[in-house]
């Protein structure tokens, strides 16, 4: 498991945890809120009729007749409030009046419980005990919707309670706010769970950004690519980048001096072996014309070596440098007239026409030098396996943000065993002229120059015959 998803995931718990405890703390105290605010008036309602009808009290009588003028009037009152989201079109409270008996005395709601016994029921016997007197009864056991509230207070005569006065509420009304309210703050619950998820995604992303920056380092550093180390943010991310970076420079070093010694050590055997018996055959007494010849292939042999060595020297510069030295603006159109010019007397030589499109003031930056050996290798590797009276044909042109150098040859192509080489050190095919390899390290070089200039190099057979050689570098 990716050690950004590890870190996803432990948002993820810490955020369901932390919002599901909020959103049901919230909703358990939106279900209490709203009912504490309305208890409240209701309170002072039953106080305000208990002290009404304290007035229609004789002989210890509690008379009911106007206060049910009143209620029967106040529920036939038509009238339209639109209190946000309910619209009320009636009066919704009701009263009832019980004696100090506990006997139901008058009940706004067409007398259904008068003449009942409410002296157990909670608000009355609180009430009637001298204490606050309040209960929530549902008409429906198995509907929270249908719950009233009781709020009671009691009826006072000669410092003596003679009677309860209830006033009731059914909560139906105000569940339609509390309702819409749960609704609202599942809703943004919701979305805030959501944004702090998504945010916690890129949070994870950002905070192991630097850990994928430097595998990415590392995959391009075992890959053999050239890549400069990236920007890690914090300083232990970057002392942990450079501590890679020398890690990787030390076992690179080491890897590429033990392959240099091999490889070195591989292709000075020929040429040793035939200056050592060239010069042991001249200790014996020899024709003159054996012994000129022997002296020749020593000498050949010799400059053989030292070409080897050359190449060698600078291939192994180019591959230690892991980045541009001297940058500068490089006119490629220039660059590549001033090289066919130093290679006339060759092409002459070979009677080989030369067809040269180098366009007008096509640049890239990089280091000339470089670029001029890659060139040169380029047009040698065409001029070398191009026939006598033959001809190669140079293009360069601008193609999505890249210069592309094109060398075309009229050479015997390349052979399907050797598609997959040419790039190798020391693999070389033979010169059709000669039928001598080289010293199979120029194109190497070329791949070298191209990589370090951010760039890229190949070679193909071009129909119907031939070979084409592409170097692709930045514009």
């Amino acid at each position: 498991m990716k050690i950004s998803f590890r870190i996803f995931l432990g948002f993820a718990v810490i955020l369901a945890a932390g919002f599901s405890s909020l959103i049901y703390w919230i909703m358990s105290d939106v279900n209490i809120q709203p009912r504490k605010s309305m208890e409240e008036p209701l309170v002072d309602i039953a106080n305000i009729l208990a002290t009404y009808l304290e007035q229609q009290v004789e002989n210890d009588t509690i008379s009911t007749a106007e206060l049910a003028t009143i209620l029967d009037h106040a529920g036939k009152r038509e009238f339209s409030a639109r209190i946000y989201e309910l619209e009320k079109k009636h009066v919704s409270m009701g009263v009832y009046v019980t004696n100090k008996d506990g006997i139901v005395i008058f009940d706004s709601n067409n007398g259904e419980t008068e003449g009942r016994d409410f002296s157990e029921r909670t608000d009355v016997y609180r009430t009637m005990t001298g204490r606050y007197g309040a209960r929530t009864t549902r008409t429906d056991k198995d509907d929270p919707l249908t719950s009233v509230a009781y709020v009671s207070a009691p009826i006072m005569a000669h410092g003596e309670i003679i009677g309860v006065c209830s006033v009731t509420k059914p909560w139906r009304s105000i569940n339609t706010f509390i309702e819409t309210t749960r609704q609202n703050i599942l809703a943004v619950g919701a979305a805030g769970f959501a944004a702090a998820l998504l945010l916690s995604f890129f949070i994870a992303r950002w905070i192991t950004r630097p850990i994928r920056l430097l595998k990415n380092y590392t995959d391009s550093a075992r890959e053999g690519k050239r890549t400069p180390l990236p920007d890690l943010g914090s300083e232990e991310m970057e002392i942990l980048g450079h501590s890679f970076r020398e890690m990787k420079e030390s076992l690179e070093g080491k890897k590429y001096i033990e392959k240099f010694v091999q490889t070195l050590t591989h292709q000075l055997k020929g040429p040793l072996s035939a200056i050592r018996g060239a010069s042991e055959l001249l200790q014996e007494d020899l024709p003159e014309t054996d012994r000129r010849r022997f002296v020749s292939n020593i000498e050949n042999e010799s400059k053989r070596i030292q070409r080897i060595v050359d190449r060698m020297l600078e291939l192994a510069s180019l591959e230690q440098q892991r980045e541009l030295r001297n940058v500068e603006r490089v006119d490629l159109s220039e660059l590549v007239k001033d090289i066919v010019e130093e290679m006339t007397v060759t092409l002459n030589r070979k009677e080989i026409m030369l067809k040269l499109n180098p366009g007008e003031g096509l640049c890239t930056r990089g280091e000339r030098f470089l670029i001029q050996q890659a060139v040169f290798n380029l047009l040698q590797n065409a001029v070398d396996f191009t026939p006598r009276g033959g001809f190669i044909e140079v293009e360069i042109k601008e193609h999505f943000g890249r210069l592309i150098l094109l060398i075309r040859d009229s050479g015997p192509g390349i052979p399907d065993y050797a598609v997959d080489r040419i790039f190798d050190k020391f693999y070389s095919l033979q010169r059709p002229d000669t039928g001598q390899k080289s010293s199979g390290l120029g194109l190497s070089l070329v791949k070298e120059v191209a990589d370090l200039h951010n760039g890229d190099i190949s070679i193909k057979n071009n129909k119907p015959h031939g070979a084409v050689a592409i170097l692709k570098l930045p514009y």
